[in-house]
């Protein structure tokens, strides 16, 4: 294996952990404020954190950088959207479930796109990860409703932010183009606050002003800075099989921060999610299938 790919499958598994205390933080912070208020505020955050940070790197931004910039962050601001209006009308361990099919598409799409069927190996990996992540979601029988449907389209746009950002990363300084993503997501995001919620406001307390700083130094900043530099090493599959451990975390941290009881169930999810996630980590010296 390549030390390369192996630092990005390292550097992806770091911003899954980061996204994993994401949910436990929205859900702390919508308390005091609403959702497109708190993604604006988030992202924008975010993204003057890091310009102060890396301003000499952004002297290399040019039009095509712009340009890649603007379509990742459409990208992950249609699959925010999705999963906030999916996560309404369907419960949390579905949505988790739906969402971790960003798995199942980014191979399909790289099939559609350019012809490459993913190897044996990795049509395993991708089953045993989502085998996985059922287990530790679904409970009793699953039935589709709304709520689920947006959820599968987030994790379908979702796909499409990966594979553009492997794709666009191999050009761009991953560091300019993982944070200059952010503003467009800031962007959409006050334009659908103003028109769909009463008010824009501030975080009211200092726990809240406290859970709005991680989510975007940690996830907004950190989490994508972390992603894009991985996937300029580590492919598109890689990186989405990876991401699908998010539940992982997400029940981890519920565990270690809200006290909330790890069931055999999911404990043997965890294992088999992990499992999968290795088998794509030892995919790099097999060559993919072509038509």
């Amino acid at each position: 294996m390549k030390k390369s790919a192996l630092a990005g499958d390292a550097m992806m598994l770091a911003a899954t952990m980061i996204f994993g205390a994401m949910t436990i933080f929205s859900k702390q912070i919508l308390a005091e404020l609403e959702v497109f208020n708190m993604v604006a505020l988030r992202f924008l955050i975010a993204f003057a954190v890091c310009f102060a940070v890396f301003h000499r790197r952004y002297k290399t931004v040019d039009k095509e950088t712009t340009l890649h910039a603007f379509v990742l962050g459409t990208f992950l601001f249609i699959s925010y959207f999705c999963m906030v209006e999916g996560c309404k009308y369907t419960t949390a361990s579905n949505a988790g479930f739906m969402m971790s099919l960003v798995a199942f598409f980014t191979p399909l799409i790289i099939w559609a796109q350019e012809k490459i069927r993913p190897t044996g190996r990795q049509t395993a990996s991708i089953l045993i990860t989502l085998f996985g992540v059922g287990l530790m979601c679904l409970s009793g029988r699953l039935t589709l409703n709304k709520g689920d449907l947006i959820c599968v389209c987030c994790a379908f746009f979702y796909a499409f932010q990966m594979l553009y950002t492997e794709r666009y990363a191999k050009k761009h300084d991953p560091i300019v183009l993982g944070t200059f993503q952010l503003i467009f997501v800031s962007v959409y995001a006050f334009i659908f606050s103003f028109a769909l919620e009463d008010s824009f406001r501030l975080p009211q307390s200092p726990a809240g002003w406290g859970q709005l700083m991680y989510l975007a130094l940690g996830c907004g900043a950190l989490g994508f800075i972390l992603q894009t530099a991985a996937e300029k090493y580590s492919s598109a599959d890689h990186a989405t099989i990876i991401y699908a451990s998010q539940p992982v975390f997400v029940a981890i941290f519920s565990y270690l921060m809200l006290a909330e009881p790890i069931s055999l169930r999911q404990i043997a999810g965890i294992i088999i999610v992990f499992i999968g996630v290795l088998i794509t980590v030892k995919t790099d010296g097999e060559l993919p299938d072509e038509t």
